[in-house]
């Protein structure tokens, strides 16, 4: 092969062709997840440019991805990489005019973002410990999603997922099982 070519590991073809499936997701077709910035940048720079582009979003998800799993292996443990996670560092993917952003010099900040989805990943983490107790105290799994705004402040103030479920329930007045 010639000195000139480039190789990547295998983790980052991974993650290049995660994020390629992530944008065609987002740009065809007209699907409930489609987002107009993309559209209108893959429509801009053509597909060929987004997915060449894909090598470079790929690495900087991976480098989100090794700061929060550094201290914990299993961060993203029960969650799906090419479906969930990807997705949800991608998100991110924002110039600070908040336009789509797909070249290494206009990319965030990879540690900050790793904050931004460290936050989301903790709140899903907490809404399914809400689940498990709305279903195993009252058998009303959606009790949690019926009252998203009190799942939402109750994980902001660091309230024990058994004990929200529990007074909720109570305020609903509803039959314990």
């Amino acid at each position: 092969m010639p000195a000139s070519r480039k190789q990547y590991t295998h983790l980052e073809m991974e993650a290049a062709l995660c994020v390629w499936e992530w944008i065609n997701d987002v740009t065809l077709d007209d699907t409930p997840q489609n987002l107009k910035e993309w559209v209108e940048l893959r429509e801009g720079v053509g597909s060929v440019e987004l997915r060449h582009q894909s090598i470079v979003l790929g690495k900087w998800c991976l480098k989100i991805y090794d700061a929060l799993t550094k201290q914990d292996r299993d961060f993203f443990d029960s969650m799906s990489y090419d479906w969930e996670v990807i997705p949800m560092m991608m998100r991110y993917a924002n110039d600070p005019a908040g336009v789509p952003a797909i070249y290494k010099e206009s990319l965030p900040d990879p540690s900050a973002i790793a904050q931004l989805v460290a936050r989301e990943v903790l709140f899903k983490h907490y809404v399914w410990d809400c689940e498990r107790e709305a279903e195993k105290q009252w058998k009303y799994r959606d009790l949690v999603f019926d009252h998203d705004d009190v799942i939402e402040r109750a994980f902001e103030d660091g309230d024990d997922p058994a004990a929200v479920i529990n007074d909720l329930g109570e305020e609903l007045e509803l039959i314990k099982f």
